[in-house]
């Protein structure tokens, strides 16, 4: 479980006073991206300079296509997704290549690029080996400087140990089978995401590598020379063997005699020989570090013998007293030891290494002089100082370029089918709705869904925002007469719907937490509830149970919640509310709802989860429901008394047998965790003719009671 630190509390107390101070007519998805943006910075505040090397969300990513002979102007993505054809030629048969790259926060206050057109040029190397299409140089570094500039604010800040770090790929998106004819259309995009050291604390106090001695990492007049993305997945199994038995990463031999060191698993070899040399091995399966060329650079600024020639592992490791893997993502990382079988060579040594390494940094942030002009500058840092939304550079290095939504290319997969509608459906209420007043809110959102998916599960979606209505006002009935405040907590929210369905009912002095681990999805629902009239009763809090837990506590100040709703990853149900139960959050007096229905762009969990959410409220007081097209059960079971509630579309109530009622019963047993012993209390029951079914006179729905 997370502390809560008095300064983090604070950061997050002054960001809700300037969140809640924007004008709510004034409201734009362009001010909510801005939201966002301060929101996941936030996040990042206190994890600068322990960043680790795993992928974030980010503001989007740059795409090229090619296609017809020629690269189009580009576009920029929100979504981290990419649609492609199941017979790419990238799946299929790996034509793909990638590159590594850095940008850094520099002392003047400046984002600057670590020599790009070395990469440039290292990626169309591997685009003529793989018969890709090359990327034009300038395309190149405008594509890479323009997803820089785009998501500016996720450049570590200038003193911190980290830096962006970029990611250029270019890959067959178009079909190919078979090896002729290829494809018709590739695809180059950038991505970026803020990083430490590839090896983290392993720069500074030294990793342990083995010799593969089983596998190979390329093969002689292969495709070792070029980033190759099979080149990394030949790397993957020994790697992964080697950090089973103890050590770090990997070195390999050549493949022909054994004998020759070719890389590191993803760095390049370099050495100080006990005579002052900086020697790095040659070879044609070896891809060449851009690190690695600037370090041989400095080495020979500082008037050190560069040798880049074989080097015979038996023969020559022994004749250094410094050995260093370089690579962009990793940099300079200290080798203590290599073990080859049964021996152990030992390196203690690095100052030489570390000091071409500190001079190297130092020029990427600023700090000594770009006597070779590597760095290329791209746009101003962001200011911590100054407390305003990050505004938008005005220059652009691809002016041609559109968004996704502007080009109509924004895509809808899995769980994050959403994402891309958020922004319209924000302009839907603000364009539709009447400020302050929630029934307005709610009905324009409505709306909006309704005509996206045609209706789609329309009639369920009601049914279940009645469901959580319903609860939320036996509870503020049940304390109406103590005077107490309704608490509620809210587990998941998607842009704030059914946290305005609680709200609205909560009478003066309840209190709605509502967590969210979607930025998006968190910033989106707090400016609905604000437009809605709502912001004092509901606070968005972003974030996890686990993470939070400390705030949810505090939030609902010590006291059990009154009713919690349970609507979020369906995975983290059963592990959230046994936490939550722990913590004296859910108690026996709490109305719990849940939700397992699988909406338009959801997916089904796997059959685990549901029964493990089938077993946890088999004994528990808890309001699910299920809805799988084209009826729809909802089932209370609270005190043994098991309420059932059909709405059938497909057929009326009566036409239904004996028969069929209860296999259709034991289905939703299973899916909605109804007992047993209940599902059998009510069959006998109905025999005795002490259970009735009472059919609407529309014939739509059949309301089963004892």
């Amino acid at each position: 479980m997370r502390g809560v630190t008095a300064t983090k509390m604070a950061r997050h107390a002054v960001f809700s006073l300037f969140f809640y101070a924007l004008p709510v007519l004034q409201m734009s998805p362009a001010s909510i991206l801005k939201d966002l943006t301060l929101l996941r910075r936030e996040e990042l505040a206190e994890k600068w300079d322990n960043l680790g090397f795993s992928i974030r969300p980010m503001n989007g990513h740059v795409r090229y296509t090619w296609s017809d002979g020629n690269w189009d102007s580009g576009v920029f993505v929100p979504a981290p997704y990419q649609l492609m054809h199941i017979n790419a030629g990238a799946l299929h048969y790996g034509v793909s290549a990638f590159e590594g790259m850095k940008a850094f926060a520099c002392k003047d206050g400046k984002i600057r690029l670590l020599n790009p057109e070395l990469n440039a040029r290292r990626m169309q190397k591997g685009a003529e080996a793989l018969l890709m299409p090359k990327v034009p140089t300038e395309m190149f570094i405008n594509g890479v400087m323009e997803a820089i500039r785009r998501n500016r604010e996720f450049v570590p800040p200038y003193g911190n140990n980290a830096s962006m770090y970029i990611r250029p790929l270019l890959f067959a998106s178009g079909q190919m089978l078979g090896l002729a004819p290829l494809a018709s259309e590739y695809t180059f995009f950038v991505t970026v995401l803020p990083a430490g050291g590839y090896f983290g604390k392993g720069s500074e106090v030294g990793v342990k590598a083995m010799v593969s001695n089983n596998h190979d990492r390329a093969a002689p007049k292969g495709l070792g020379a070029v980033k190759a993305a099979g080149n990394y997945a030949a790397d993957l199994a020994p790697v992964h063997q080697a950090h089973a038995d103890g050590y770090n990463t990997t070195l390999y031999l050549d493949a022909k005699e054994r004998k020759f060191i070719e890389e590191f698993s993803v760095c390049n070899f370099v050495g100080i020989t006990k005579d002052g040399r900086y020697v790095t091995p040659k070879s044609d399966t070896i891809l060449q570090s851009t690190t690695n060329i600037m370090l041989q650079q400095l080495a020979k600024d500082r008037g050190m013998i560069v040798e880049e020639r074989p080097i015979d592992f038996e023969k020559e490791i022994g004749n250094f007293k410094e050995i260093g893997m370089c690579g962009t993502a990793a940099v300079v990382v200290k080798v203590n030891s290599i073990s080859f079988g049964d021996k152990v060579y030992d390196f203690e040594d690095f100052d030489v290494i570390s000091g071409l390494r500190s001079q190297l940094t130092g020029i990427q942030c600023g700090e000594e002089e770009d006597k070779h002009g590597w760095m290329k500058e791209v746009c101003d840092v962001v200011n911590d100082s100054i407390p305003e939304v990050f505004p938008v550079q005005t220059r652009s290095f691809a002016p041609d370029m559109v968004t996704a939504e502007a080009k109509g290319q924004v895509q809808r997969m899995g769980s994050q089918a959403m994402h891309g509608l958020e922004r319209l459906l924000l302009e839907h209420v603000v364009a539709n709705a009447e400020p302050g007043n929630p029934d307005s809110v709610l009905a324009a959102m409505d709306a909006f869904w309704n005509k996206t998916f045609q209706a789609q599960g329309a009639e369920k979606w009601n049914v279940r925002g009645l469901k959580i209505e319903e609860a939320v006002r036996d509870k503020v009935q049940a304390k109406a007469s103590s005077g107490a405040p309704v608490r509620c907590l809210e587990m998941g929210t998607y842009c704030g719907y059914s946290a305005l369905r609680i709200a609205r009912n909560l009478p003066a002095g309840g209190k709605l937490l509502s967590v969210e681990k979607d930025e998006l999805f968190a910033a989106i629902a707090t400016k609905i509830i604000e437009f809605a009239g709502l912001d004092d009763k509901v606070k968005i809090w972003m974030g996890t149970v686990h993470s939070e837990i400390a705030n949810i506590t505090n939030r609902l100040e010590h006291e059990a919640a009154d009713f919690v709703l349970v609507d979020h990853s369906k995975e983290r149900y059963v592990p959230d509310l046994k936490l939550l139960e722990e913590c004296g959050i859910v108690s026996k007096e709490t109305a719990v709802v849940g939700d397992v229905e699988v909406y338009p762009g959801d997916e089904r969990p796997p059959k685990v989860i549901e029964e493990e959410i089938s077993r946890f409220f088999s004994d528990r007081a808890f309001g699910l429901a299920t809805m799988d097209d084209p009826r729809f059960l909802t089932l209370t079971n609270q005190s043994n008394n098991c309420i059932l509630r059909f709405t059938v579309f497909a057929r009326c109530a009566r036409e239904l047998g004996e028969e069929d009622t209860r296999c259709k019963y034991q289905y939703y047993r299973a899916q909605t965790a109804c007992p047993e012993s209940q599902l059998e209390d009510w069959m006998e029951h109905r025999a005795r003719g002490s259970c009735h079914l009472d059919v609407l006179p529309d014939r739509s729905t059949m309301h089963v009671r004892q």
